[in-house]
């Protein structure tokens, strides 16, 4: 059965791949086919997607090539020292990017791997590498300029039609949450690691929309806001979770969870959240304080998604008027990074390039150059993985499979071969195949990568040139390229996935401890992203639901408590700015000198006991409070440290207000 939407994206990239090389044909450049190859990598379902990254292609492109061109004609004469200079800005490149994990890291690795295609194989004549590097921005840019006028004219894809779906799922998700904890069955761990992966995927997805060609690039804020809201979400709903569990079944609690149930059925109307904050009577013990917690967050929870429910009312049809309070957040994209997984990779990537041109040179390998830089662009491409080896393999002997193809074709079919119209012809088959499977999540990258080969294969020039030992040579490079990144990586960068998890948890468990210790509030939106984020890439690693995943929940949790602590203190008086100094010192100390799953110490569930009793005098939570899930309302603080002592000592005995003596 054919996918409709996948043949009209393999038809639309298809004609920008015949469209590019046709124009670097008419126009006289020297290679056309990395026109029609760049059309393949470039090109995305979405739209806006496309039009990004060709900005960032495009940037990366052209620094590759400046630093080629100084590079080259300075080190020509020295063989092993140009090799190195090369291989370092390739891992320098690779390193940076790894620490930016946002769409804006293709501009470094592409800068890498430009500049050691260019480089390389520009060391036999090195006087022509200006001409050279010119040529190759010259044919991406075509190649750019296709694909961005094709994916926006002919039956363009904007990502909002595939970002509107998934917030609509996500918060349906969400609130069959709440409706779970309100029946009393909150424990399904996987659908709550699902929503930290989908909302970071969302936020990623996100910074393509300025980029969009629908009413959605006008309407980036108010996206802006519903992430937010989703980041929200996300403790909110745990925390909700963690006070039930910790009241059990409890009948001042009903009135509560019948309202809630109604208002989910009505559809989370903002204007119908209901007044929970006085169902049950005020009671400053323990029970009474998990009580006032547990309606707390439900109040803020209500509010957010209802606020989300209008946010999305307004992305999908723009005549919705969104009140400005709503749209005033911003995300700030700033996801975690591991500076020493980014150097590993920089470092292995060096050493398999130096190693390939050390055969190079040793052997006088006449097609070296080839293989000099398909090591740099497997090195790079799956370099963020934890084991990037099986990406790698498969990425190659995609590459290396479609090699006979591309023989088939530049032997058996070019040579009948005479004008541009029988031309595309013949080439119509793969590209229609190779496109009509990008679409897949399955066999995308695959098909991308045999377009690679394809086109590098048979190498289509002004006139048809066709040599069986240089085809030969020029692709049996690849297999020597694969080979030295696979067995460089799998020594150096395979990590386990319990590994990469306990390192996660390890770094989420000393941020923990930086949060504390600030001096000035952190800012609530950062923290959120960061430790969702950490979350996500945590719940991403797990097959099961164990204690890696609980943990992380947790510790989410905690931030955000520690935020609003650090934002009640400031404006709290003497003694409780004091107790919460305290407080706030031992758990810096906590978080920074024992391993996650260590048990804290006493005198820090002290220290939260003494600052719960300073805030018992203070106003009752009203409705009011919910607008922020971190802010220095008194009862804001009373609800964080409710819950940092439920999330760090869930097996304590009960608070007392009265201190023991």
């Amino acid at each position: 059965m054919i996918r409709w939407p996948a043949a009209l994206y393999s038809l639309k990239t298809a004609i920008a791949a015949l469209a590019a090389l046709g124009i670097a044909l008419a126009v006289g450049l020297p290679m056309p086919f990395w026109a029609m190859t760049t059309v393949y990598i470039t090109s995305n379902p979405l739209s806006g997607a496309t039009r990004s990254k060709s900005i960032y292609r495009v940037m990366g492109t052209t620094l590759g090539a400046a630093v080629a061109v100084a590079m080259v004609p300075a080190l020509v004469d020295w063989p092993a020292l140009l090799s190195l200079g090369l291989s370092c800005w390739v891992g320098f490149c690779l390193a940076i990017s790894l620490l930016d994990r946002s769409p804006r890291a293709y501009v470094m690795m592409l800068a890498g791997y430009t500049a050691a295609i260019i480089g390389f194989s520009s060391v036999d004549h090195p006087e022509a590498i200006f001409d050279v590097a010119a040529a190759r921005v010259t044919e991406i840019v075509l190649g750019i300029a296709c694909i961005t006028v094709s994916h926006s004219v002919l039956w363009p894809l904007s990502v909002g039609e595939r970002l509107g779906p998934k917030l609509h799922h996500w918060l349906h998700d969400a609130e069959q949450w709440l409706r779970d904890a309100m029946v009393g069955h909150p424990d399904a761990l996987k659908d709550r690691r699902k929503l930290a992966v989908d909302a970071l995927d969302c936020i990623i997805m996100a910074t393509h929309v300025p980029y969009d060609t629908s009413h959605w690039r006008e309407a980036t804020r108010v996206v802006q806001a519903v992430l937010y809201r989703m980041l929200l979400l996300m403790p909110l709903l745990s925390g909700i979770v963690d006070r039930r569990r910790a009241l059990g079944e409890d009948p001042e609690l009903e009135n509560a969870c019948t309202l809630t149930e109604a208002w989910l059925d009505k559809g989370t109307p903002l204007d119908a959240v209901p007044d929970y904050l006085r169902c049950v009577p005020e009671r400053r013990d323990w029970r009474g304080l998990l009580r006032e917690s547990f309606l707390v967050r439900l109040t803020q929870t209500a509010r957010v998604m209802g606020e989300s429910r209008q946010l999305l009312a307004a992305l999908d049809d723009p005549a919705v008027t969104v009140p400005p309070e709503l749209i005033s957040e911003k995300i700030p994209l700033k996801l975690h990074t591991d500076l020493e997984h980014a150097v590993l990779a920089g470092l292995s990537c060096i050493f398999a390039l130096m190693l390939v041109c050390t055969f190079w040179i040793w052997t006088g390998w006449v097609d070296g150059a080839g293989a000099a830089a398909m090591t740099a662009v497997f090195c790079c491409l799956f370099a963020a993985l934890d084991n990037p080896v099986p990406g790698i393999l498969a990425f190659g002997g995609a590459i290396v499979a479609s090699v006979p193809v591309a023989g088939f074709w530049l032997f058996g079919i070019l040579p009948n071969i005479d004008g541009f119209a029988p031309l595309c012809l013949v080439l119509s088959p793969p590209l229609l195949l190779a496109g009509y499977f990008m679409m897949s999540p399955r066999w995308g990258g695959l098909a991308t990568a045999s377009m690679v080969g394809f086109g590098s294969g048979i190498a289509i020039t002004e006139n048809y040139t066709a040599d069986v030992a240089h085809f030969i040579n020029a692709n049996g490079g690849q297999v020597v390229a694969l080979a030295a990144a696979v067995g460089v990586t799998a020594t150096f960068r395979m990590i386990s996935a319990d590994a990469a998890i306990a390192k996660l948890v390890g770094r989420l468990h000393r941020d923990l401890a930086r949060l504390a210790g600030a001096r000035t509030p952190p800012d609530p939106t950062r923290t959120l992203v960061h430790a969702t984020d950490q979350l996500a890439l945590i719940s991403q690693r797990l097959s099961t639901d164990n204690d890696a995943s609980v943990a992380g929940l947790a510790e989410v949790r905690v931030a955000v408590n520690i935020a609003t602590i650090q934002q009640l203190r400031m404006g709290a008086g003497r003694a409780l700015r004091v107790a919460l100094a305290r407080l706030l010192r031992a758990a810096e100390a906590h978080f920074s000198t024992s391993a996650p799953g260590d048990p804290p110490p006493e005198t820090l569930l002290a220290a939260i006991d003494r600052a719960l009793r300073l805030t018992l005098e203070g106003p009752a939570p009203t409705p009011e409070l919910a607008g922020e899930l971190i802010g220095t309302d008194p009862a804001q603080g009373r609800a964080a440290l409710v819950a940092m002592r439920r999330n760090l000592f869930p097996d304590a005995a009960p608070f007392s207000p009265e201190p023991a003596v």
